[in-house]
């Protein structure tokens, strides 16, 4: 198994300009993608791998990014405050610039990863689940190594994003299978070195 696990803190900038080839990918990139692609990149440094590879990202509630969505909210209601969906068509998304809503998608830190290494294998997005994404690679249809990733934007407005290749034997009898966490708490683990 190897592992990347990185943590940024709020005013910290991630290095993903030294990380990215298609650099008109980084107009796409919230702090979470951006910690994603530098850590896809450190892992799969010198690697070969199949683009069919499986690869799985469990992300989790964007803790403290503000992507203009309460803008949104604000513009998408009526006079009395309850939703219209009018105002959000002719309004409420007209409210943000188009590409900060590319940032608040949940597969885009996948996407960004999988087009920028070429990865076209099977593929998913996990929400907030350890146990998820153990699970989903437990029934990944391929029998070769697996790319696992994970990310999250904390309260405190830091940044974690943990990548690892990993074979179905190396996770069948993991604690994390029943475990109620995150990835990232997953990925802090295997950094130590608790598979």
């Amino acid at each position: 198994m190897k592992i990347v696990y990185n943590h940024y803190a709020a005013d910290e900038i991630i290095p993903v300009q030294e990380y990215i080839r298609n650099r008109k990918l980084i107009k796409y990139c919230s702090r979470e993608t951006a910690a994603a692609l530098v850590a896809a990149a450190c892992l799969l440094k010198d690697i070969t791998f199949s683009p069919l590879m499986p690869f799985y990202y469990e992300t989790g509630i964007m803790e403290s990014e503000d992507l203009g969505l309460e803008l949104i909210a604000d513009n998408s209601s009526d006079s009395p405050g309850k939703f219209s969906p009018q105002n959000f068509v002719e309004k409420g998304i007209k409210a943000v610039p188009p590409l900060t809503q590319f940032k608040a998608l949940y597969n885009i830190p996948l996407s960004i990863v999988a087009i920028e290494h070429g990865l076209k294998g099977d593929n998913a997005v996990i929400y907030a689940s350890a146990s998820g994404l153990l699970i989903q690679a437990l029934h990944a249809p391929a029998d070769n190594e697996i790319l696992l990733g994970c990310g999250k934007i904390l309260a405190d407005k830091s940044v974690v994003s943990g990548f690892a290749l990993v074979k179905k034997e190396e996770i069948k009898n993991s604690p994390f299978l029943k475990s109620p966490l995150e990835a990232f708490e997953l990925f802090k683990e295997w950094q130590r070195g608790n598979h």
